[in-house]
């Protein structure tokens, strides 16, 4: 009797644990990358189409380039702004986004609270 017991509670977190698990596909998609001035560049992240879905901009500091500007993410299939992010150089200042039909905000303080 025990051994019935712990094969179907065996067989039941098995199963719970493959149900939970979700499947993410990463795509690549098609960017631009354009020099502005000094160390800035502009880029967009477009669809196949050719739709813009990302836009900001990048600061290159030696061989890495940081998040820098105002960066912009449209809603798919239109061009509605859902999020959008102040960056500094790579530290982000501020973030606007949508989240069920209400605009949600954050400034430098509680974004670094809740990186805490």
């Amino acid at each position: 009797m025990k051994t019935i017991i712990t094969t179907i509670l065996l067989g039941f977190f098995i199963s719970t644990g493959l149900f939970a698990q979700q499947t993410i596909k990463n795509v690549e998609h098609e960017y631009e990358i354009t020099h502005v001035e000094n160390n800035v560049y502009d880029v967009k992240f477009l669809d196949s189409e050719g739709n813009i879905l990302q836009k900001g901009q990048y600061w290159k500091e030696g061989n890495t380039v940081k998040p820098h500007g105002t960066w912009l993410l449209y809603g798919f299939d239109s061009d509605e702004v859902i999020t959008k992010a102040v960056y500094d150089k790579g530290e982000k200042l501020s973030i606007e986004t949508i989240i069920d039909g209400k605009v949600v905000k954050a400034n430098k303080e509680l974004i670094a609270t809740k990186n805490l």
